[in-house]
């Protein structure tokens, strides 16, 4: 299968395509952040309260504050390393 890499701290993502991935895996975009990445825990802030269009801008403008790699065949979406889900994409 042919893919292409997208390095999302030289290009990260808008907040429109973080609502596309988002639904590709049925998921809110807030559950595309990882509170225990070094960039969240940074910002000192309680995302708990933002919503879904602060959280996208908030990930857009931080990418690094996102659960990673994402794996998408633009049907599913798979966040992690997850190997069979993975195996499952390619």
């Amino acid at each position: 299968m042919d893919y292409t890499y997208r390095d999302i701290v030289k290009e990260p993502p808008t907040a429109a395509e973080l609502f596309e991935l988002a639904g590709l895996g049925n998921i809110k975009v807030n559950d595309l952040l990882n509170e225990k990445s070094k960039t969240y825990k940074e910002m000192k802030i309680n995302a708990k309260n933002l919503s879904e269009r602060d959280m996208a801008e908030l990930l857009s403008a931080n990418p690094k504050a996102m659960f990673r790699p994402l794996l998408t065949d633009g049907k599913r979406l798979v966040i992690g390393f997850n190997p069979e889900q993975t195996e499952e994409i390619l």
